[in-house]
């Protein structure tokens, strides 16, 4: 095998190595329109992911009674609901996934 072709490949098994130990660390991920059609059942099933540490659902409307009923899956994640423009920043502050 040519080097150039073996330098790709370590640095790609590298990768790798990298994304499984990022994997392991929990995030906190933003879900906004979340009490719509497809903003509640995306935030259920992000509450069920076991790298998401922390969810935070914001809305223009109706979000604290969403967050109340995702927040009872028996998951380890903490669920907060952010609800009016006025609250968009706490809902994305410190997240890495929106």
């Amino acid at each position: 095998a040519c080097a150039v072709c073996v330098s790709k490949k370590t640095m790609f098994a590298s990768s790798l190595r990298k994304m499984s130990s990022i994997g392991t660390r929990g995030y906190k991920v933003a879900v906004l329109g979340a009490s719509g059609g497809i903003g509640q059942p995306l935030a259920l099933l992000l509450k069920l992911d076991p790298q998401v540490s922390e969810l935070s659902l914001f809305d223009v409307v109706r979000t604290p009674g969403v967050a109340a009923d995702i927040s009872h899956c028996n998951t380890p994640a903490k669920v907060t609901g952010h609800v009016g423009m006025e609250e968009i920043g706490n809902a994305l502050d410190g997240c890495k996934v929106v």
